[in-house]
């Protein structure tokens, strides 16, 4: 599969783990590459920041009121899913979207999923992630294989607008898209607005699915670079 693994240039930690990812990938002959990830200084230069609406009651409005550099941060986190979403429609082929503390421990084996495909599902809310709570930690993934998500899974969007109740991405450190997935979540984000990255991914506007055991893992180091470079 082909994919994009994002990363911060300048930010050496992040270059590093980066190339960390690569090399984790290619070894496991995923056809990815490096792309240089949007940040709170350059997302504002973007075409989606400039026409792109922000859903009402929203994650992403909590951070504009509270905090605007952490609001910019999460900005470019969302912007860098919707190109990459662009990117996939224009390819006509599921991609791989990685962030820079991925990594691969197995091959891809072509599987026929629906939109979604979380690639990270057995390590999300694990340590070395900070926001790991008991509900995720303790959680059992029941499927093996090519699966429906599970309705049990507690993470829901919780936010009093469209997308309430849905289940939610646990975050969006490793994933597929296919075309199809990437057309339904631009439409989205067209006819509703952005919000935080893996909030916008919910099953109200895509099929999720889960694969297990999961071809994709954290790097040891959680540089939680999402709520702002360190």
């Amino acid at each position: 599969m082909k994919g994009q693994i994002v990363y911060i240039e300048g930010h050496m930690e992040s270059e590093e783990q980066a190339q960390q990812a690569l090399t984790s990938f290619k070894r496991w002959n995923w056809d990815v590459e490096l792309h240089k990830g949007l940040t709170a200084e350059t997302v504002q230069d973007t075409e989606e920041f400039k026409n792109l609406g922000i859903i009402e009651k929203s994650r992403l409005i909590d951070f504009k009121v509270e905090d605007h550099h952490k609001y910019l941060t999460k900005m470019a986190c969302a912007i860098n899913n919707a190109q990459f979403w662009k990117k996939v429609v224009e390819s006509n082929e599921p991609m791989a979207f990685i962030e820079h503390d991925a990594i691969c421990i197995t091959s891809w084996d072509n599987h026929k999923f629906s939109d979604y495909l979380i690639l990270n599902c057995e390590s999300v809310f694990q340590p070395p992630n900070k926001l790991g709570l008991l509900q995720f930690v303790n959680y059992n993934w029941k499927t093996f294989g090519l699966a429906r998500w599970a309705e049990d899974y507690p993470l829901k969007y919780h936010k009093d607008n469209a997308w309430y109740d849905a289940s939610m991405a646990p975050g969006t450190g490793a994933y597929a898209m296919t075309p199809q997935g990437a057309k339904k979540m631009l439409k989205a984000v067209e006819t509703h607005g952005l919000d935080q990255s893996d909030f916008m991914i919910n099953s109200k506007n895509v099929t999720m699915q889960t694969y297990i055991p999961s071809p994709v893992t954290f790097n040891t180091v959680n540089l939680s670079t999402s709520y702002g470079i360190q």
